[in-house]
């Protein structure tokens, strides 16, 4: 079993449901797409801001289709984290071989990493982000970070994290890990 098939299986449930909407998505969005742009051609200068070490050039080469690798640098994460974000970006369309996609999660785990126990501070006023923004900042999945707004929007803002539970199907658990940066 190849390893990106193993990282579908660990997620097991709540992948399979973001593989569905991200099949919606795409069939969607398929008809409005442009194709891949080429990176602008100041692109690479840009990469040397990426440590050096074996992988740096394949984490150029796949990721640097659609990101600045100043973004990986900026958001550090333990190797569970980046192989989330693996998972994720492979669910978004990321085109890459498996050995491409192991070769990036080695590099990353090993040179643009964070400590498992070092938890991120920064606050997040769910009554003012985005979805994106939640979805970084708080590591939910699209589909939960768009179920805040879209709640938000229809009922008002949140006063408690009691009233963030009470939306159906939020990952309540995740919440409850994030509360201490969670603000209203």
């Amino acid at each position: 079993m190849n390893r990106l098939a193993k990282v579908v299986i660990s997620n097991g449930k709540r992948f399979l449901i973001q593989i569905a909407l991200w099949g919606v998505t795409v069939g969607m969005a398929s008809s409005q797409q442009t194709p891949p742009q080429t990176p602008p051609k100041d692109h690479a200068q840009h990469s040397t801001e990426l440590p050096p070490g074996a992988g740096r050039d394949t984490v150029v080469r796949v990721c640097g289709k659609c990101h600045s690798p100043n973004i990986l640098v900026a958001n550090p994460r333990d190797r569970q984290g980046w192989e989330d974000t693996i998972t994720k970006m492979y669910g978004l369309g990321a085109v890459a071989t498996d050995e491409d996609f192991t070769e990036i999660l080695e590099y990353l785990a090993k040179n643009v990493s964070q400590p498992p126990t070092a938890p991120s501070m920064a606050k997040v006023a769910v009554n003012k982000a985005t979805a994106a923004e939640m979805e970084t900042s708080l590591e939910l999945w699209v589909k939960d970070a768009e179920a805040v707004v879209s709640y938000r929007t229809k009922n008002g803002d949140f006063k408690s994290l009691e009233d963030l539970k009470k939306i159906p199907e939020l990952d309540v658990k995740k919440l409850d890990e994030k509360k201490d940066r969670i603000t209203f």
